[in-house]
């Protein structure tokens, strides 16, 4: 087994995965917000998660499921044709698809967004996801092929697309929302367009029954992990649009994607750490998740406070002055976000002891808590129970996965979490007096500097003596 390889391409994939999710979840905000009104950013709030839902009916999770039995068929030199099959029956499903949307697709779209218009967002929706199926196999096949380097020019590309073409259709077109979506349309076809490449002359336009059931055999599971970690995070989104303006979607949408930075962070902390786990022998694993959880900790804790402490600025640096009712909100959120963190940790230990059952069994819980809060807490007080309802779900599906976690390994992180938390709910009040403070701009920030610069200091400190 070649390490040196494994980790270098881990780390390159995590650096990809990242900037993909930088550039579509934050970077490209301040223009969206700028030049899109704030209804139309709602519109595009409420779009974004019925292309999700698409996204989970159309896949079914097979482009999972093909990773886990590609080498099976690899020995036998049969992967284009097992491959040939799945893209085949996709294509069968997705007429399928289209024609039960030419007749109830109307109706469908006004149940999941009722506020905004089917057309022309409902064929974009399906575009988006049908293409990024093809996208989806072109970027397995190469990872499972361990070409490193092409999957992260892909990815890049694909991001590097989405801004350059979102600018000229925004700035320079004046497209509106029309313009963001086929911006969306044809990052999603660079990777696809790999696909032709990678058969070669190895395509072949037909269906084996007996490969389309062992994909779906292994896909089921992955769908339902899918399907829950939606519910999870955008349930509240899709229920919130029946009780608020397409205005009031966008401020919570705003604070959604900019809590997603600790999402990011946690995403790349985790791939640098887990494969030091995987790899550890069986005797050393609680004392590798031990320190992994030390530092995963420690790491979140800094990036959270720094975050909330500069929560203000940052979004006056993205959005106009109307979208800043939302702080509150985004503290929220913020701390939401952050028990993802120690979920990583507990969700490590899981993968590590081979207990994906048990994992996928924590994101349902996680789901039905998220959907029983929300349809509780949402028509009672709107974005703020939105909030409520995914942080509620979130710590809920942490304590459940930790207490999983702790049957197996042994081992509790609670009383670090207890303090890691008890840290960022302080640094949230904090932060809020501080901004309601009757300070200058500048001696506000200076402030926030030296707030922010005794953070550091903490953590390289605490990091020396750990």
């Amino acid at each position: 087994m070649d390490t040196r390889r494994i980790l270098s391409s881990t780390a390159l994939y995590g650096l990809a995965d990242v900037a993909v999710m930088a550039v579509g979840g934050f970077l490209l905000l301040p223009l969206y917000t700028r030049t899109l009104t704030q209804a139309e950013f709602g519109h595009f709030v409420a779009i974004r998660a019925n292309i999700d839902i698409f996204t989970y009916l159309l896949h079914l999770g097979l482009p999972s499921a093909v990773a886990r039995i590609y080498f099976d068929h690899r020995k036998l030199d049969q992967q284009r044709e097992f491959l040939s099959s799945i893209v085949c029956f996709f294509l069968v499903a997705l007429l399928v698809f289209v024609a039960v949307l030419g007749l109830w697709g109307s109706d469908l779209w006004h149940l999941l967004s009722p506020g905004t218009p089917a057309q022309p967002y409902l064929p974009f929706s399906v575009t988006i996801a049908a293409i990024g199926f093809l996208s989806a196999i072109s970027v397995m096949w190469l990872r499972v092929e361990q070409k490193a380097m092409p999957v992260v020019g892909l990815q890049v590309g694909a991001s590097v697309v989405l801004a350059v073409t979102a600018g000229v259709t925004l700035v320079g077109f004046d497209m509106h929302l029309p313009g963001v979506l086929l911006a969306l349309l044809l990052s999603t076809v660079v990777p696809a367009l790999a696909l032709p490449f990678l058969f070669g002359s190895g395509f072949r336009l037909a269906i084996r029954k007996s490969h389309i059931t062992e994909a779906l055999r292994y896909a089921g599971p992955v769908l339902v992990g899918y399907i829950a970690y939606f519910v999870l995070n955008r349930i509240s989104t899709v229920l919130l649009q029946r009780h608020v303006s397409a205005e009031e979607l966008a401020v919570f949408g705003l604070a959604q994607q900019l809590s997603m930075i600790v999402g990011i962070a946690c995403t790349s902390f985790g791939a640098a750490l887990q494969p030091a786990v995987f790899s550890a022998d069986a005797a050393h694993v609680n004392d590798m998740l031990r320190k992994a959880g030390r530092i995963l900790t420690l790491m979140m804790t800094t990036v959270t406070c720094l975050l909330m402490l500069f929560a203000n600025e940052l979004t006056a640096l993205v959005a106009p002055k109307n979208y800043h009712t939302s702080e509150g909100l985004l503290m929220v959120l913020i701390i939401a976000n952050f028990t993802g963190a120690f979920t990583l940790m507990s969700d490590t230990a899981l993968m590590y002891h081979r207990r994906p059952k048990t994992s996928m069994a924590v994101s349902i819980f996680g789901a039905l808590v998220a959907a029983g809060l929300g349809l509780w807490l949402i028509p009672l007080y709107h974005a703020q129970g939105a909030g409520a309802s995914i942080a509620g779900a979130f710590v809920a599906r942490m304590l459940l996965s930790h207490w999983m976690a702790r049957r197996i390994t042994g081992q509790a992180h609670f009383g670090a979490m207890s303090i890691a938390m008890a840290t960022v709910c302080a640094m949230a009040l904090a932060a809020s007096a501080l901004q309601a403070a009757p300070l200058a701009f500048g001696a506000a920030l200076g402030t926030k500097i030296a707030f922010g610069l005794l953070i550091l200091s903490a953590t390289y400190l605490a990091f020396r003596k750990s």
